[in-house]
């Protein structure tokens, strides 16, 4: 009876082991006629949600997010967009990540940070994400990020 219970334990924790990579929801990409705000709204989402391969489709460049653990996966939490600057050109902004972007708008938040692997330790951040685009019929993307 012990050996079986054990191996019912054995196969509970592996089948967990399973779903620890899988999105808790699948986040739908924003289209094109979706806000600057809203895109960082829903990468977060999808972040939190663990639905990475939305999150990492929304970044065109930078660090693609991976699987984690059940207990490290990084996560922003009480997002707050502090401010979108108006549209402008990439051009105005030479030799920089954005400078190709025709239209190009920086979005601040402010969130908790935790288990993000690029050296941010956990905690309350600033951070400054940098959406870039050349036509509207284009949907944003984040092109660069810094901690402000």
């Amino acid at each position: 009876m012990w050996i079986s219970g054990a191996t019912g334990v054995v196969a509970v924790a592996t089948a967990g082991a399973g779903f620890v990579h899988a999105p808790h929801t699948t986040v739908a990409l924003p289209g094109a006629q979706a806000s600057p705000a809203t895109v960082i709204r829903t990468y977060v989402r999808a972040i939190n949600d663990r639905d990475y391969s939305t999150a990492n489709a929304i970044q065109l460049r930078g660090p693609r997010i991976e699987d984690h653990g059940w207990f490290d996966a990084p996560s922003i939490r009480h997002l707050n967009v502090t401010h979108v600057t108006p549209v402008y050109s990439g051009k105005d902004v030479p030799s920089s990540s954005v400078t190709s972007f025709k239209q190009v708008v920086e979005v601040d938040i402010r969130g908790q940070f935790h288990h993000w692997d690029d050296g941010l330790p956990g905690g309350d951040h600033m951070v400054s994400y940098y959406l870039g685009r050349n036509t509207d019929a284009q949907r944003w993307r984040i092109v660069d990020e810094g901690q402000g």
